[in-house]
């Protein structure tokens, strides 16, 4: 599972007045996203004691844990996240996120997709989480 943080080195840019701390780096994604079309961003939350069904979809998707901690599970991989850690969920890929504790996660999510117009829906395709 390819988690990251703004926990790096800055890159200095724009003429000195910017600090960035990249969690992808420019281009580094091109070959695997070519072809395909920003379909959102959003923020979304997931109480406590509850859990986001198992789903995929034909997308690069991204949780940016904005607040609570939480289990992420993609595919058969399974690990804590927390706040600041940026989550990369290749396409079709099986995935889902669970709270820990008694407080909500909440995260920021942006996808790159490969779905035809009208394609996306508001609903993923249901699946089940290998064991």
């Amino acid at each position: 599972m390819q988690v990251t943080n703004a926990n790096v080195e800055p890159i200095i840019e724009h003429g000195g007045t910017c600090r960035t701390f990249f969690l992808v780096p420019k281009e580094s994604m091109r070959k695997e996203t070519e072809g395909s079309y920003l379909e959102f961003v959003c923020e979304f939350e997931i109480s406590a004691g509850s859990r986001l069904d198992p789903h995929k979809h034909d997308t690069h998707e991204y949780y940016y844990v904005l607040s609570g901690r939480a289990i992420m599970q993609i595919e058969r991989d399974k690990r804590e996240v927390k706040p600041g850690d940026l989550i990369y969920i290749p396409p079709n890929a099986v995935h889902s996120i669970t709270p820990i504790g008694d407080k909500p996660v909440r995260s920021l999510a942006f996808a790159a997709s490969f779905l035809p117009p009208g394609g996306s829906g508001l609903d993923a395709e249901p699946a089940e989480l290998p064991e």
